[in-house]
């Protein structure tokens, strides 16, 4: 049972709580959704010739995406957790990943 007081004085009887896992992939696809646009801002301002360097930088993007997609499904299995972080975290980086590789491909061809 946790019992939490804020502005208002209010009980929660629930032992419910967010998945610290769920929250960090939340955190982790913000930052790759923050990298893909600033890397996206730095070569279209070099009209597409920015090199290897920024190039790696997305590949470690879309790996951090692929970390927080997992973390993210591995928290379904947990019991007594909120689902909102997990669901969030899910989402995001899985709609990240899809992108990473649409982008990846389509500089392949």
């Amino acid at each position: 049972m946790q019992v939490r007081f804020g502005k208002r004085k209010r009980i929660q009887f629930t032992d419910r709580s967010h998945p610290t896992m769920g929250i960090v992939s939340v955190l982790l696809g913000v930052v790759a959704l923050a990298m893909l646009i600033i890397l996206c801002i730095v070569s279209g301002e070099a009209k597409g010739n920015s090199g290897i360097f920024i190039g790696v930088l997305g590949m470690i993007s879309m790996m951090i995406s692929i970390v927080g997609f997992i973390m993210a499904i591995k928290c379904y299995r947990k019991e007594d957790i909120y689902m909102v972080t997990p669901t969030i975290g899910s989402v995001m980086n899985g709609m990240l990943v899809v992108i990473f590789l649409l982008l990846f491909f389509i500089g392949a061809m």
